[in-house]
């Protein structure tokens, strides 16, 4: 067993009988309970689990480097770093635009329902262009050659930049605008650790959803019902900030999907229901107090809303778990309980990791963490700093 997978002996975080009753009983579900569930769904169910497995049960991971597949080793930890990078190659999966205006890696199978749902109108992305001089007309002069220009192997900034004669903005822009418009698919760079995107043509069956015959609510639905199951249980806010929705048509598909509150404000799909009553009734006493290094932008960091239980009955909050416009920061966890954040930064060609480890956290979860740390970083191809 990796020292980063050792259960740490100490155990907040047992359950007792009233947690365990509480489901039965009718009574409101206890922080305890609800953390417990949500490591079970969020990594226990991934334990061999494949890059496409974890992308298609989440509707998309976070396409950003090293968010991708640092998200998948911190869910399969008999996976490698390049076992996981080979497997972001697979030609059935897809960098795409979807929930909030992020980019995710996706099933080809899943990506017009994904892009349809919340793909906005050329007319909508027309500012970026003029922050770049350009005009939509441009655009539209500029796009049919662009894509022929990306339809072999995918190409750099650089390369659009100089074949369509345009400065560097203007690439940029024009580039940005056909993602958003589904004619461009991201392409990661060799460099696992960048952002340097490449493009290409997007595949011709793919992302058709702006189409006026796609009916566009009905995708919204079908991504609700997605999002219900994997990341339940959910409040209307939280289907409402992770699609993007308004609360009242949050609800509405919610009634729509089958979904029932087992507690006032939390929502479980049906399928997902009947998991979770047996669960409860059977889940044991004793907790897994192993320690887990969250990237940022990790599903779990981006799979609900701010406020949320989720984030509360795990610690989010209480540890600065997000930075000032709510993007998600690498988290460690002990067990179902977040204590403190890690980062990477760059010295020449090395990775170097480290450690907020604040004088609040005990000692013996300091050297544990520690401990677990330098297998993290041997798994990420990094160095850790005490």
């Amino acid at each position: 067993m990796n020292t980063a997978d050792k259960p740490n002996p100490a155990q907040p975080h047992s359950l007792s009988a009233n947690d365990m009753n509480d489901k039965l009983s009718g009574d409101p579900i206890s922080n305890v309970l609800l953390a417990r569930w949500i490591m079970r769904t969020h990594f226990e169910q991934f334990a061999g689990s494949s890059v496409a497995d974890i992308a298609r049960a989440y509707i998309g991971v976070y396409s950003n480097r090293p968010t991708s597949w640092q998200a998948v080793l911190a869910r399969n930890h008999n996976m490698d770093k390049s076992e996981a990078l080979r497997a972001e190659d697979d030609p059935e999966l897809v960098r795409i635009p979807g929930m909030r205006r992020s980019k995710f890696l996706i099933p080809k199978s899943m990506a017009n329902m994904v892009f349809g749902a919340t793909c906005l109108p050329l007319l909508d992305h027309e500012w970026r262009l003029r922050e770049a001089e350009l005009t939509l007309e441009d655009y539209l002069r500029i796009r049919p050659e662009l894509i022929r220009f990306a339809s072999g192997s995918p190409v750099r900034l650089e390369e659009i930049k100089s074949f369509l004669g345009l400065s560097g903005s203007q690439a940029r822009a024009c580039t940005t605008v056909a993602t958003y418009n589904g004619v461009l698919v991201r392409a990661p760079s060799p460099n696992p650790w960048s952002n340097r995107w490449l493009y290409a043509a997007a595949p011709s069956e793919l992302m058709h959803s702006h189409d006026a015959l796609v009916d566009h609510e009905q995708l919204q639905w079908e991504l609700a019902c997605h999002y219900i199951e994997q990341y339940g249980p959910v409040s209307v806010e939280d289907l409402a900030w992770w699609m993007g929705i308004s609360k009242k048509l949050a609800r509405l598909f919610l009634e729509k999907a089958g979904a029932g509150e087992i507690e006032s404000g939390l929502w479980l799909g049906p399928l997902q229901k009947k998991t979770f009553e047996s669960w409860a009734t059977n889940v044991s006493e004793s907790s897994d107090e192993r320690v887990r290094f969250l990237p940022n932008w990790d599903p779990l960091l981006m799979g609900y809303s701010p406020g949320s239980r989720h984030r509360s009955c795990l610690g989010l909050d209480q540890i600065g778990a997000y930075d000032h416009a709510g993007n998600g920061l690498p988290v460690v966890l002990i067990g179902s309980k977040a204590v403190t954040t890690w980062r990477v930064t760059a010295k020449g060609s090395q990775r170097l990791l480290s450690i907020h480890l604040p004088d609040d956290i005990l000692q013996k979860d300091q050297q544990i963490i520690q401990e677990a740390a330098v297998m993290w970083a041997e798994r990420i191809g990094a160095i850790y700093i005490p």
